[in-house]
């Protein structure tokens, strides 16, 4: 029951069951983390004080902003609004609000509005990184600013983060390019700088370097785009066709798709050349041929990330006596359409 001071808080509940905030929360979001031994203890806690999941939203508040700043590099990518959907939904749910910044994959922009959310004494920060901000999140967290990389793994292990594994996206996107029987193999990428790229670039390698008889080039289109993927293709088109590449693996499926669409012409997809996206857009399906791609769990990638924090945010840094997992990795998956079912 409350008492005069007002509603019970989740530190109150944390107290009187002699667990810590974080262990409180996952009762409410992650029971199946806790011992039964735990979920009871909670649960008679809740009950005694009247608690009840709207006051954990107030707790989380107290003291600080509702609102958690998220500096992504682009919206021009098919899955940003997919996370960014899953992961401001999933925040709300607890009362927070989510401000999006974007910085064009310029480190000075991405320093100032990381500098920006700073001064406006956010709840939480959430950063698909350009730059290795890992000293300055570190001294950040000191200062009590909790923070969540996004799409990116934490090297170091006080970091929490939540990412995929590209690199195995690209080695299973080659793999599939090579069982098909083709050898000469390109990647279409505006740039290798950004992390996520060089790992599907690497994972691609990998799976090529284990057959002596294939190759792998880079073709560089001006950005990641269904503009991009034309330009792509316009280039290939000048080569004779013995010099084509056979299998193509794209950055992403809009590339993919604007590549397929300036070939249609003069090259069949998949007979004259298989071609592989990334990302599982919804128009990966529904193009003139549909697009084997590598889907990667964005919804879920989104949740994650905003449940990660709001447990770093519950927590305060206090020491967890049930220790969560502060790096989390998903693996993406191949799906297999119409692009490149014909070998050559």
């Amino acid at each position: 029951m409350s008492d005069a001071r007002g509603p019970s808080t989740i530190r109150d509940v944390a107290a009187l069951a002699g667990v810590s905030v974080t262990t409180v929360s996952n009762f409410f979001n992650h029971p199946e983390r806790m011992t039964a031994t735990t979920r009871d203890r909670v649960g008679a806690a809740v009950a005694s004080l009247g608690f009840s999941p709207s006051d954990a939203a107030r707790s989380l508040r107290r003291g600080r902003s509702t609102v958690v700043g998220y500096i992504s590099f682009e919206l021009a990518s098919a899955r940003t609004p997919a996370i960014t959907t899953a992961m401001g939904d999933r925040l709300a749910q607890a009362g927070m609000h989510l401000l999006s910044a974007v910085d064009g994959g310029d480190p000075a922009r991405e320093r100032a509005y990381l500098e920006l959310f700073e001064r406006q004494r956010v709840a939480g920060l959430v950063i698909t990184p350009v730059t290795d901000l890992e000293p300055e999140l570190a001294r950040l967290r000191r200062a009590g600013l909790r923070s969540v990389l996004s799409a990116q793994r934490a090297t170091s292990p006080e970091q929490p983060s939540v990412s995929i594994d590209h690199r195995h996206g690209g080695r299973l996107a080659a793999e599939h390019l090579l069982a098909t029987g083709r050898r000469r193999l390109a990647f279409v990428t505006d740039t290798l700088e950004l992390h996520q790229v060089s790992e599907r670039f690497q994972g691609a390698m990998a799976a090529v370097a284990e057959h002596p008889d294939a190759t792998l080039e880079v073709v560089t289109c001006p950005e990641r785009s269904v503009a991009g993927g034309e330009d792509a293709a316009a280039q290939l088109l000048r080569r004779p066709s013995t010099s084509r590449p056979e299998g193509v693996f794209c950055v992403n499926d809009l590339v993919a798709l604007g590549l397929c669409g300036g070939l249609r012409h003069a090259v069949s997809v998949p007979q004259d050349m298989g071609v592989v996206g990334y990302d599982d857009i919804e128009f990966a399906r529904l193009g003139a041929v549909p697009l084997t791609t590598v889907s990667s769990p964005q919804e879920r990638l989104g949740v994650a990330v905003a449940e990660l924090l709001l447990a770093e945010i519950a927590s305060g840094g206090a020491p967890d006596d049930e220790p969560r997992p502060r790096q989390v990795e998903l693996e993406p998956r191949l799906v297999v359409r119409a692009s490149t079912t014909a070998a050559p």
